[in-house]
């Protein structure tokens, strides 16, 4: 009962945040909101719950799973002819953010687990799941990536739109999105969706993300959700997402999870890196520019594909606005799929040899 009412109160304290950024449609809004409600509670020194046990493999199986869902079997082919500039956009992105992350906990004295993953573009709430396993400061680099995701989405539609009217973008063809036909019709916000798909997705997350959390992996709930899931709509087993509000749920907690850890010598520091932040963004914009060169010149792609699918971005933010702006949402989500997939593999270890 206790554990239940911790787990009441958490999203009691992320839910305010949540509403209030919603409202002035702030980017990932929920997880972002949900963290700045819990962290200001946190930093005032107000009554806040304790996090109830296991919370955090909860919401990593969860978000792992809607990551690893994604990879379709007609993505596992477009991958076979792709296995090169997809690994080179992944090593391509650990490279230039580790020196980045090296500079500044250089010049602000920080931990160097909490710079690395700060800089590295791997998602706000991938990242945080790294820094609260490597126990670096998982509330600033949540505002850190957050910062640099909202300069992303703001700036790089207007980059990638000058850069391809200017150069001239190629033609494209747009997959077909997998579509789950249902078997069994369910109500509320389940309607209209496969119940065993739905169910097997659930467990099959849920099997890989205890295994690898008891393997001791790093952050093994996420990884081992998205890398089950991920081999079973590869292999086209039947596996359907869950609805959106199982994601949302995950999200909201995981963001006040996160705020429960700031204190108010975060804030200070982040209004220190506030100039650094935004330098350190525009950096990476433009090591993403080069690399999407790169890639058109070996693939042949259209140059918006390759613009949004280089650029240092959360995958569910860009590839829900890629075929707006006329690229392939396969082919982006692959790229940054795959740079997700890199960077869990090879961050964790190296930062532990680093330290």
């Amino acid at each position: 009962m206790v554990w239940l009412a911790n787990f009441f109160f958490l999203f009691l304290i992320g839910v305010p945040g949540w509403l209030i950024f919603r409202a002035f449609r702030v980017p990932a809004a929920i997880m972002v909101g949900a963290m700045v409600s819990a962290a200001f509670f946190a930093v005032k020194g107000w009554m806040v719950p304790v996090p109830p046990t296991g919370s955090s493999l909860i919401f990593q199986v969860i978000l792992g799973m809607f990551i690893g869902i994604r990879f379709t079997a007609q993505a596992g082919r477009e991958l076979k002819n792709s296995i090169g500039v997809a690994l080179l956009a992944g090593i391509w992105w650990i490279s230039f953010p580790l020196g980045l992350g090296w500079l500044v906990s250089r010049w602000f004295a920080l931990d160097l687990p909490t710079s690395i993953l700060g800089t590295v573009p791997g998602g706000i709430a991938e990242m945080s799941l790294l820094a609260l396993t490597l126990n670096a400061d998982s509330a600033l680099v949540a505002l850190m990536q957050f910062f640099r995701l909202s300069s992303v989405l703001i700036a790089m539609p207007v980059i990638s739109g000058r850069i391809s009217k200017s150069i001239g973008k190629g033609e494209i063809q747009t997959p077909a999105a997998k579509v789950c036909l249902p078997e069994e019709l369910l109500d509320g916000p389940w309607r209209g969706l496969q119940a065993r798909g739905v169910f097997f997705a659930i467990a099959l997350a849920s099997a890989g993300g205890v295994l690898f959390y008891m393997l001791g992996v790093p952050v093994g709930g996420f990884v081992g959700s998205m890398a089950f899931t991920a081999a079973a709509t590869g292999f086209g087993l039947p596996v359907c997402a869950p609805p959106l509000v199982l994601r949302h749920i995950g999200q909201l907690g995981l963001g006040a999870l996160i705020g429960l850890n700031a204190t108010p010598e975060t804030v200070s520091t982040l209004a220190e890196m506030f100039l650094t932040i935004l330098g350190t963004t525009a950096a990476m914009l433009g090591w993403g520019i080069i690399l999407a060169f790169i890639v058109q010149r070996v693939t042949r792609w259209n140059l918006m594909t390759c613009l949004l699918a280089t650029c240092p971005g959360g995958i569910t933010q860009l590839a829900s606005i890629s075929e707006d702006l006329g690229a392939d949402p396969l082919k982006v989500s692959l790229l940054h799929m795959v740079r997700l997939f890199t960077i869990f593999v090879v961050l964790p270890p190296l930062i532990k040899v680093l330290l």
